[in-house]
C-alpha cells in the first residue's frame, strides 16, 4: 500500500462532447505500478452542488469500461463514476508486464509462480489506484465512496472493500475470486485455467496455491468493514453459491444477500441493479 501511494497516479484527462448533457464525461489515463497507462472514464452528474458521491465500478471478465452511457442510472442518482479497463481484455489497456510463467490459459493463469507476477495483482492494484483516482479528485466527497461490480467486478469490489479503508459501501454480483481452492478443485469459470495449468506442472502446486492465496476474497472477507451487498445465482456453475456464500459468512461488516434460486451467472440482472441503486441511496444519504 506504501509503494502505491508513493506512485504518482500519472493522471491525465480529457473532456468529450458527449450526447447525454446531464453526464460531464472524462477520458482518463492512469498508470499502474509497472508503468501500464490503464483507460478509464470519470463520470460526473453535470448538475451538482458541491462534492458528490461517487461509484467506482469494476466490469466483468472479457469486457471493459464500455460506453459512458451504461452508467448514466448512477449519475441519475447523483454519483460521479469512475470505471477502468481491465488490462489485455476487451479494452484498450496493454500491460508493461509480461506474466513470466504465463501460457495462452486466460488471465487467471497469469503468472501464477510468483504473487508479485500474478494477473490478479496487477490489475487490483490498478483498481486500488482508481479509487486513489477518486478520492482525490476535487468534485468527489472522499468519505462517500462505493464499489461495484459483477462476477470479476464482484470479485475486485470486495478486495477493495478489504484493502482500502476509505471504501464506504460494496455491491458485489456473482463474484469471482472466492474460495479459489474449491474453484481450481472443481474446474469452475477462470479457475480452470488454474487447474490446467497445475495438471501440466503439478511440481508447482503449492507455490500456485499460494500465490492465488493472497488474491482469495476468502483471505480477505474479514478485513471489510463497510456494508456490504451480495448476490448469487444458486445454479451457477461459473462461480458456484458455496463459494461465495464462504465469503459472506466470513464478513462481519454490516451485510446483505440476495440469492436467485433458478439464475445462472446472470444473477438477478435488472432486478438486482435496482436492489443496487435502492441499497445505495440507503447509504449514502441520497
Amino acid at each position: 500500500m506504501q509503494r502505491l501511494e508513493a506512485t504518482p497516479l500519472g493522471m491525465e484527462a480529457r473532456r468529450i462532447a458527449y450526447p447525454l448533457r446531464a453526464m460531464e464525461v472524462y477520458d482518463i489515463t492512469f498508470t499502474g505500478l509497472d508503468g501500464t497507462p490503464v483507460l478509464a472514464w470519470l463520470i460526473l452528474p453535470a448538475a451538482r452542488t458541491g462534492r458528490v458521491p461517487a461509484v467506482v465500478h469494476f466490469h466483468g471478465a472479457g469486457g471493459a469500461r464500455g460506453i459512458p452511457a451504461s452508467y448514466a442510472h448512477w449519475t441519475a442518482l447523483g454519483l460521479a463514476v469512475v470505471v477502468m479497463d481491465f488490462r489485455m481484455q476487451s479494452g484498450l489497456t496493454g500491460s508493461h508486464t509480461g506474466f513470466v510463467a504465463h501460457r495462452s490459459l486466460g488471465w487467471m493463469a497469469m503468472g501464477l509462480t510468483d504473487k508479485h507476477d500474478y494477473y490478479l495483482y496487477h490489475v487490483w492494484c490498478d483498481a486500488l489506484r482508481a479509487l486513489r483516482l477518486a478520492r482525490e479528485h476535487a468534485a468527489i466527497d472522499r468519505a462517500r465512496i462505493a464499489v461495484d461490480g459483477s462476477s470479476q467486478g464482484g470479485a475486485t469490489a470486495l478486495a477493495m472493500a478489504a484493502l482500502d479503508t476509505h471504501v464506504a459501501l460494496c455491491m458485489a454480483d456473482v463474484p469471482s475470486a472466492c474460495w479459489m481452492e474449491q474453484r481450481i478443485f472443481e474446474r469452475t469459470g477462470g479457475a480452470s485455467n488454474i487447474a490446467h495449468f497445475i495438471q501440466d506442472h503439478p511440481d508447482v502446486l503449492d507455490t500456485v496455491l499460494t500465490t492465488v492465496s493472497y488474491c482469495d476474497n476468502l483471505n480477505l472477507a474479514e478485513r471489510i468493514t463497510c456494508p456490504v451487498l451480495m448476490s448469487c445465482g444458486l445454479k451457477d456453475p461459473v462461480c458456484p453459491p458455496d463459494t461465495v456464500y464462504a465469503v459472506y459468512n466470513k464478513i462481519t461488516a454490516p451485510k446483505e444477500m440476495v440469492a436467485y434460486p433458478f439464475a445462472e451467472h446472470g444473477g438477478g440482472g435488472w432486478l438486482q441493479i435496482q436492489r443496487t441503486l435502492a441499497f445505495v441511496q440507503r447509504h449514502v444519504g441520497l
